[in-house]
């Protein structure tokens, strides 16, 4: 399992994980930028090695397994980043 797919488990099983994803994808939000690296040095601080890239690569990841968790869904529905699949933009 790659580290990101590590890394998205870890988030989808820790609520504290997610208000911190929430924040890092709302400050790049409000900012138009620093999303990839928020959460590559999210991740890095958690022992996980994932690359801005690699963040913008899988923005798709929202939904992989089939249904939406209740965290996908929040990010979805609020406010989250365009290319994370939410956003009024």
């Amino acid at each position: 399992m790659s580290d990101f797919q590590s890394f998205r488990d870890a988030v989808l099983e820790d609520e504290d994980l997610q208000e911190q994803v929430i924040s890092i994808v709302n400050t790049a939000t409000t900012n138009g930028s620093g999303l990839g690296d928020g959460i590559a040095t999210l991740a890095k601080t958690h022992g996980y090695t994932i690359t801005s890239d690699e963040v913008y690569a899988h923005a798709d990841f929202l939904g992989q397994d089939g249904d939406l968790t209740d965290f996908e869904l929040e990010m979805i529905s609020g406010g989250g980043n365009p290319a994370l699949g939410g956003g009024n933009s």
